[in-house]
Parts: structure tokens; C-alpha cells; sequence
């Protein structure tokens, strides 16, 4: 099986691996580098997937394990995938790139839901 990440061109000092787009979005709000309306768009979204999209466990503890989530295969036409367009295109509207990178093995799993997968170690 594939795994897919939605990842920016710059790498997070924690995990040692590119920021996967929440964060990279997050970067944007947080930083006062999108336009209102943008940003309107962001919380909305946010609330859409803190509503649809679980969010791992392991986030509550800090990512003590340095930790990065992974798409399943099978989640890629799902409406929780689909709903990232609006992530993406604040990302390109404020300069962020945002590149779909794949692994057939992404490192050892440790946590994983319908949608997606979190690992630790070197993906390949």
C-alpha cells in the first residue's frame, strides 16, 4: 500500500522532515502572512477537520516520538483529502509550496485511523 503526505519546502527542527500542510498552513495564520479572508477560510476549514479528521493521540503529549502523519491509499479520494484544496491554495497564494510526496514504506506505524497514519523512523 501507498502513503501520501502533502508536505511545504521547508523542514521542521523537531521531526527532521518536511512540515506536512496543517502545520505549513498554520505557519501562515499564525505569522499574519495571509489576507483576511484567508484566514476566515483557514478557521473554517479547521473546524471541518477537527470535526471529520481524528486527530492522533500523541499530538496531546507534544509528539514526544518526533512523529508525521501519512495519508492512506485508500483516503486519496475521500472528502477529507478533497477539502485540503483550501489549504493548498492559501499555501500558494502566500508562497508556501506544497508537494504530494508518496512511500510505499513510510517508517514504523504508530498510530493509524480510517484516513491516515502516523510513523517514526526514515521513510523510503
Amino acid at each position: 500500500m501507498k502513503y501520501f503526505r502533502f508536505c511545504a519546502d521547508y523542514v521542521s527542527p523537531y521531526t527532521r522532515e518536511r512540515y506536512g500542510i496543517f502545520i505549513a498552513v498554520w505557519h501562515l495564520v499564525r505569522d499574519k502572512k495571509v489576507s483576511p479572508e484567508d484566514e476566515r477560510a483557514y478557521w473554517e476549514a479547521r473546524e471541518w477537520f477537527e470535526a471529520n479528521l481524528p486527530i492522533p493521540p500523541y499530538h496531546r503529549d507534544g509528539n514526544p516520538d518526533r512523529a508525521i502523519t501519512w495519508f492512506k491509499e485508500s483516503a486519496m479520494n475521500s472528502l477529507v483529502v478533497q477539502k485540503l484544496a483550501t489549504y493548498r491554495d492559501i499555501a500558494e497564494r502566500h508562497g508556501t509550496r506544497i508537494e504530494l510526496v508518496s512511500s510505499e514504506s513510510p517508517g514504523r506505524v504508530t498510530y493509524e485511523d480510517d484516513y491516515q497514519i502516523a510513523t517514526v523512523g526514515d521513510p523510503t
